[in-house]
C-alpha cells in the first residue's frame, strides 16, 4: 500500500537498532516500490541523499540515519498520442483499466509505429506517463524477457490478436507495485480459450517448462530447461464440432504460455497461425480464440481488492455461435 502524499519526495528514517546493510537493498525492501536496478539508477542519478550528503548503493545504512530520495516526474519516450476510442472498464488517479479489442497491437514495433495501444494512451491521459522498460512476463501476452522498445504506463501487455482486460499505471510508484504483485504472482487471471479437441479431464494442470523454440527464436515450446510453467483449466463447454471452451488460469506468466502449453497438450487454440498446427478446422476462426477474461489486484494506493472482467469480443461471440453445443451431461 502506497503513502497517501503525492510529493515527489520521500523521507525514510532508519529505525533504531536496525541492521546495517546496503542503501539500495535496504531501499527496495523496506522504503520503495522499484526494482533495486531502478533504485540503483536513482541513487547513480545524484536522486538520494543518506544524512544530506551524496551516496553510492553499496553505502551502509545504520539506525538513526535520514534518507531522501526524489522521485523524478514521469517521462514518456518514443511515441506520440493519436486520438482513439478506449473500451475503459475503470479509471482513477492511479490507473486505468481497460478492455483491449483484438487485433490491435500494444506498443511500437517494427511494422507498427502509430495506431498502438500506447499512442492512445498518450492521447487519452494528454500528459506524458512513466516508461517502465523492466517489465514482467506473462502468456505473453504480457512483456517477455526480451529488451523491446519501453513502453509507457504498461504493467504488461496482450498480443496483438488477444482480447481482454488490462490495467495502465499512471505514476512509476503505481506501475512498481502493481509490477511487484505480478512477479509475486498475487495477480488473478483467467482467460476464455477455445481450443481442438476435448481434454480428458474436466479440470487439470499442465506442469511443463517453457523456452525459445531450438528451430524457431521467435516462437516457444516446452522443452526440459525452459522455465517453470504452470496453467490450470476447466472445461466450461463442449461442442459437437469437437471443440472445447475453457476457462484457463495462468500460475506463472511465460511468454505465448497458453498457446504453448495447449499446443502441448495436443488441444491447441483455434485459429491460432502460429502453434494450431496443420490439421484443418471444421470451421473458421477470425484469429487466435482467446480472450483476458478477468483480472484481480489489489489497489497500490488503498489496498483495496480490485476485480474486472472483460465483456467477451462480438468476434468470438459470432464464432461461438456458430458451434453446436452438448448438454453438460456430455462432458468428460
Amino acid at each position: 500500500m502506497l503513502p497517501d502524499s503525492t510529493e515527489p519526495c520521500r523521507e525514510f528514517l532508519v529505525a533504531r537498532g536496525e541492521t546495517p546493510k546496503r542503501l539500495d537493498l535496504y531501499l527496495s525492501r523496506n522504503c520503495l516500490p522499484f526494482t533495486r536496478s531502478r533504485i540503483q539508477r536513482l541513487i547513480d542519478e545524484g536522486l538520494v541523499t543518506l544524512n544530506d550528503a551524496p551516496v553510492n548503493p553499496s553505502q551502509k545504512i545504520r539506525g538513526g540515519d535520514l534518507i531522501r530520495v526524489l522521485i523524478p516526474p514521469p517521462r514518456a519516450q518514443g511515441a506520440s498520442p493519436e486520438p482513439m476510442d478506449l473500451d475503459i472498464l475503470y479509471e482513477d488517479d492511479d490507473l486505468l483499466v481497460l478492455s483491449k479489442p483484438p487485433g490491435l497491437v500494444v506498443h511500437p514495433a517494427p511494422g507498427h509505429a502509430t495506431g498502438t495501444l500506447v499512442n492512445g494512451l498518450l492521447a487519452h491521459f494528454r500528459s506524458n506517463l512513466v516508461i517502465a522498460s523492466d517489465l514482467p512476463p506473462d502468456e505473453g501476452e504480457e512483456i517477455a524477457e526480451e529488451p523491446l522498445l519501453q513502453r509507457a504506463g504498461l504493467i504488461h501487455r496482450l498480443d496483438q490478436d488477444t482480447s481482454g482486460v488490462m490495467v495502465i499505471g499512471k505514476s512509476e510508484e503505481i506501475i512498481s507495485h502493481l509490477m511487484a504483485q505480478f512477479k509475486d504472482r498475487t495477480v488473478s487471471k483467467q482467460y476464455l480459450a477455445l481450443v481442438k479437441g476435448i481434454p480428458s479431464k474436466k479440470r487439470g494442470e499442465i506442469n511443463a517448462p517453457i523456452g525459445r523454440s531450438q528451430h524457431d527464436r521467435k516462437k516457444f515450446s516446452v522443452r526440459a530447461d525452459g522455465k517453470p510453467s504452470v496453467t490450470r483449466y476447466r472445461i466450461l463447454q463442449v461442442y459437437e464440432e469437437n471443440y472445447s471452451l475453457l476457462e484457463v488460469t495462468l500460475l506463472t506468466g511465460r511468454t505465448h504460455q497458453i498457446r504453448v502449453h495447449f499446443r502441448h497438450l495436443g488441444h491447441p487454440l483455434l485459429g491460432d497461425a502460429v502453434y494450431g498446427g496443420r490439421g484443418k478446422d471444421s470451421h473458421s476462426f477470425p484469429r487466435q480464440m482467446l480472450h483476458a477474461w478477468k483480472l484481480a489486484f489489489s489497489h497500490p494506493r488503498t489496498n483495496q481488492e480490485m476485480r474486472f472482467e472483460a465483456p467477451i469480443p462480438r468476434d468470438f461471440r459470432e464464432a461461438l455461435d456458430q458451434l453446436t453445443p452438448v448438454p453438460a451431461a456430455g462432458f468428460p
